[in-house]
């Protein structure tokens, strides 16, 4: 990884002219399948994938609404998005939000920007960490360090480049580990089943599920689903490292055959195989009075773990290869936009209005991203749950960035509408997370068609509020004028000059 990091490196010194623009996009250069392959190996999040595992364990089918079902719906927008994306010739969405709307929505959103992916980089280090330590026999924070330390080498020498080189480098390694990890789970769980693991499931009880409903998808009602994808699906949408690698394309063809090659193998490696992994773990490890047995901990997040302990330990070694793999793509590729809108839309349009040079922003977008590493690392030393992490951090992204970004295409939109859907979306999000996950003790305390949401009602809430907001402010306040709607193009743009030109020359 450190060589390829060189490699892009040297690369970038060879050329001239805007070294930024290849520091965070590669000068759109980048073919779509190397794309494909990047944004599949950054969804390969052991804490996320661990997390959604966990649900699938605790609540049985109808716990694929958490993670993979909403995953599965957001692959086909992801294809359908394309050219909406690339209308906008802008390297971030805080850039993209102020050519629309004004300089004040590129701040906000660009702190907010920061906060969730520094939240996300660092509870992919604590996973990674923990579960590396587990191998090794040492402390956790020695493994997050030697996670950390090579991806900032890296990414200080490669940047956008370096993270999707490396990305398609370790998701060789991924892909290994991952049908590793599945054979060892249906080898177990066929052990514990006597061979047949669907019969035994469907007679199983979940710890949180009902008898025999293991393959029911509406345990929890009908609006528990809604709750999620009203929640999450927005935010999915608008990811910095989602937008960069549809952005980084050098067309608009070449971006559409990335999506298609994410759309696969997001398909088979981040929804498909965890699932199987998830079901077989309610047969290896069935619940005790409500509860996960402690080989894989009452909450199941130790469910890759207690898998690979069974396995020979050549290949636990193996496994723990595969673990850096997935480990150090997630945490270059959320470090890198946890910086962007640090270093790109903060600090550096400062910088070029005091006249700084072309290489002086690169050193400061340098370093900024070993910073945003460096930050991520002394957060994960601190964490102590990651339910509280994603699951605040995705509404966040979802109702202060997502509802905001999505309405750049309505044309009554403008700022006030904008920052006042950010803000209320703020608060509502984390005043109704507080109370229903800090105050109250049960889902009673909700309507009966609402209680099977009970845990997650804050995500449709926070998102609902924003959207409302947004629109009621920006009907009752004056239009948008021309030339901000002028941003948005018809079609989008794919000559890199054009954009290079839109990006930073009339950015902010």
């Amino acid at each position: 990884m450190l060589w390829l990091g060189y490699v892009c490196r040297v690369r970038s010194a060879k050329e001239e002219g805007k070294p930024n623009f290849e520091f965070w996009i590669a000068k759109r250069t980048l073919p779509g399948w190397w794309l494909g392959i990047s944004l599949a190996s950054g969804w390969l999040m052991l804490g996320w994938i661990g997390f959604g595992m966990s649900q699938v364990y605790l609540y049985g089918s109808t716990g694929l609404w958490i993670l993979p079902i909403p995953w599965l719906i957001l692959c086909f927008i992801i294809v359908w998005m394309v050219p909406f994306v690339r209308r906008v010739g802008s390297v971030s969405l805080p850039i993209a939000l102020e050519k629309r709307f004004g300089t004040s929505t590129r701040i906000i959103t660009a702190v907010f920007s920061v906060i969730v992916f520094l939240a996300w980089t660092q509870a992919e280090l604590f996973v990674g960490g923990n579960l590396m330590a587990s191998f090794l026999n040492t402390q956790p924070w020695v493994c997050m360090a030697i996670l950390s330390v090579p991806v900032m080498i890296y990414m200080y020498m490669g940047g956008f480049r370096a993270s999707v080189l490396t990305d398609i480098a370790q998701f060789v390694l991924i892909v290994i580990f991952m049908f590793i990890l599945t054979g060892a789970a249906l080898s177990t769980a066929s052990g514990a089943a006597h061979g047949g693991i669907v019969s035994t499931l469907a007679h199983t009880t979940t710890a949180k599920g009902q008898a025999g409903a293991t393959f029911s998808l509406w345990c929890n009602g009908w609006f528990f689903p809604i709750a999620l994808l009203i929640g999450f699906l927005p935010g999915w949408m608008m990811e910095q490292d989602l937008l960069l690698r549809l952005q980084g394309a050098p067309s608009t063809k070449e971006a559409f055959r990335g999506a298609w090659v994410g759309f696969a193998l997001v398909v088979i490696f981040v929804i498909g195989l965890p699932s199987i992994i998830a079901y077989c773990a309610i047969v290896a490890f069935p619940a005790v009075k409500g509860a996960g047995p402690d080989a894989i901990g009452p909450d199941a997040i130790k469910i890759t773990s207690a898998f690979i302990a069974n396995l020979p330990s050549w290949l636990q070694v193996l496994m723990l290869v595969g673990i850096v793999g997935c480990q150090m793509s997630v945490v270059d590729r959320f470090s890198n936009v946890a910086a962007l809108p640090l270093a790109h839309d903060v600090i550096d349009p400062i910088m070029r209005k005091l006249g700084a040079s072309e290489w002086s922003r690169l050193f400061s977008a340098r370093w900024l991203s070993v910073l945003a590493i460096a930050a991520s690392l002394g957060l994960a030393l601190m964490n102590s749950s990651l339910g509280d992490v994603y699951n605040l951090s995705s509404a966040v992204l979802s109702a202060c960035i997502a509802v905001p970004a999505l309405c750049i295409f309505w044309k009554r939109a403008n700022t006030a509408g904008v920052l006042s859907g950010s803000i209320v979306g703020f608060v509502v999000t984390v005043g109704v997370y507080w109370y229903e996950n800090k105050h109250l003790t049960s889902g009673d305390s909700w309507p009966a068609f609402l209680q099977g949401a009970y845990g997650y009602m804050y995500l449709a809430v926070g998102v609902a509020a924003s959207a409302i907001t947004l629109g009621v402010v920006s009907v009752l306040t004056r239009a948008p004028d021309a030339k901000r709607l002028a941003a948005v193009r018809a079609a989008p743009v794919d000559d890199v000059q054009a954009f290079l030109h839109e990006s930073y020359e009339t950015g902010a």
